[in-house]
């Protein structure tokens, strides 16, 4: 159940095809076990906070012993049972053959299908999968987990009805702002010294490379250490772990947001122990700690520091110009041919700005784990497809995640408004601008494109390149409706101080090149 459906391939049969060809012949389509099961179950919704709900499914027995029937039934058909002819072994014996398989055959009908039953009868309009009530081995009272985790945890009872709980978050509703002439107003981009001088910066970040530090040397921000950690609350020690690597700025641990972390350990030296504390989640997994400080104590034992190289005759060379000059002339050159795409870049990010200025959505006052993992991979394709370096990513994935609440909230509300534009606008993206943009990433970042392409599916990222695109179209859709006028040097455009000016827009040019 992701955020949108993942691309189909074009010679896919869709279930509207499938309608069509049994009006067609006449026939009529069996109902498929997700409509059986919402006619016979039965689901009691709870709000369990804003955006949040509870759904407790019961699936009577009747209806399980029928599953069963069903399932034995072919299995009597055409299980081989040595001893006895095709078709003729008796139920009790396919029981104990095939008991566990067929147990868990029906765990994953009657759960999974279950709560997209459930969720379908109640009319909810869910985001991505549910989290399932589960009692893991050896616990005395169930946890909120993982659906697949928790899957793995469920049985068929033997007697009486199946009841479950999953906890599903809901879109919010609001009404979308007037779409027709947006005004935006266009800067005009210089490029300057600072811009040439800041790419060339990054340029030598892709070749620095990690160094540790001597005995006495001190942590600065950004340092990577190699520490012990303890975890407590309360003088209960709720986690150790050796040798962890952390990087000297804002993090999280274990669902705990440390965003002075890295003031913290400016100044440390390896030998010596750091503490610092913050809140329990809400989504913790232990229910009695959510809410209360959790302590950690890192005795840091390493201490590493990115290493730029000199910007040297040697360094110029390896980038394949004979001098500085040359180097600073090209640079500026590619900045001044990609102006026009940093200027919709402005008329854009103005465009985002009106549409969270108009619109209001009651969002959860605070965030779940989940959400915010929704925003950080939306931030991270941004930025990959920006060609920023992944060191640099994860520096903005890790400010982002330990970002003050409102900055979150804004890029969780941006992301609502741009599905319900989606449903307004008739949008599309093919797999072959989804590959454009992998090979665009992998040009900047000096990658092949396969390497690049498993790298995103490994993280997640591939359905949020595809809501990056559909995104970047939906915002273009809105720039060719809008009212646009021209200014230099933005502090005198009239537009609001958070407002993209020229000076900005160029600084997120150098940034991007």
């Amino acid at each position: 159940m992701a955020d949108e459906e993942a691309l189909r391939p074009e010679d896919e049969t869709t279930d509207g095809q499938i309608d069509e060809a049994n009006e067609e012949t006449g026939e009529n389509a069996e109902p498929s076990l997700q409509d059986k099961i919402k006619e016979a179950l039965d689901v009691a919704v709870e709000d369990v906070g804003s955006l949040r709900r509870k759904l407790t499914i019961t699936v009577p027995r009747a209806f399980i012993d029928a599953q069963l029937e069903e399932q034995y039934g072919e299995l009597s058909r055409e299980a081989l049972v040595p001893g006895f002819r095709k078709g003729r072994a008796p139920r009790r014996l396919l029981e104990k053959r095939f008991g566990s398989e067929v147990g868990e055959t029906l765990v994953q009908q009657l759960v999974g299908t279950g709560c997209l039953a459930a969720m379908e009868k109640a009319d909810l309009k869910v985001l991505g999968d549910p989290m399932l009530w589960a009692t893991e081995k050896g616990a005395a009272t169930p946890t909120l987990l993982d659906f697949q985790e928790a899957m793995k945890l469920m049985q068929i009872p033997k007697d009486g009805d199946l009841v479950f709980s999953c906890e599903v978050e809901i879109r919010p509703e609001f009404e979308l702002p007037e779409l027709e002439k947006i005004p935006l107003t266009r800067p005009v981009i210089e490029v300057t010294d600072e811009m040439v001088t800041a790419q060339i910066d990054r340029f030598r970040s892709t070749q620095g490379h990690y160094e540790a530090l001597a005995e006495d040397g001190q942590v600065a921000s950004d340092d990577v250490i190699t520490a012990d950690l303890k975890m407590a609350s309360e003088g209960t020690v709720l986690k150790e772990q050796k040798d962890i690597q952390l990087a000297a700025r804002g993090q999280i641990l274990d669902g705990v947001v440390l965003e002075k972390l890295g003031e913290t350990l400016v100044g440390a030296r390896a030998g010596e122990v750091r503490t610092i504390s913050g809140q329990i989640p809400d989504t913790y997994i232990k229910e009695e700690l959510r809410g209360k400080q959790a302590d950690f104590e890192l005795s840091i034992r390493r201490i590493q520091r990115m290493v730029l190289p000199e910007m040297n005759e040697e360094f110029v060379k390896s980038l394949g110009f004979e001098t500085e000059d040359e180097l600073r002339d090209w640079i500026r050159k590619d900045i001044e041919s990609r102006v026009g795409d940093q200027v919709r870049q402005g008329l854009a990010e103005q465009v985002r700005k009106y549409l969270l200025d108009k619109v209001s959505i009651d969002l959860p006052e605070r965030m779940s784990e989940r959400q915010v993992a929704r925003v950080m991979y939306r931030r991270m394709v941004e930025l990959y497809q920006q060609g920023i370096a992944s060191d640099e990513v994860t520096k903005h994935i890790d400010a982002l995640k330990t970002a003050a609440q409102n900055e979150v909230v804004r890029e969780l509300k941006l992301g609502f408004i741009m599905e319900k534009l989606s449903d307004e606008f008739d949008v599309e993206v093919t797999e072959g601008e989804v590959n454009s943009q992998i090979a665009w990433i992998a040009q900047r970042q000096g990658q092949r494109f396969d390497r690049v392409r498993d790298r995103l599916a490994k993280e997640g990222a591939l359905d949020n390149l595809y809501l990056a695109i559909r995104d970047s179209k939906l915002v273009d859709l809105l720039i060719e409706k809008a009212e646009i006028t021209d200014s230099r040097g933005g502090a005198d455009t009239g537009k609001a101080a958070d407002e993209p000016s020229a000076t900005a827009a160029g600084d997120t040019l150098a940034d991007e090149t």
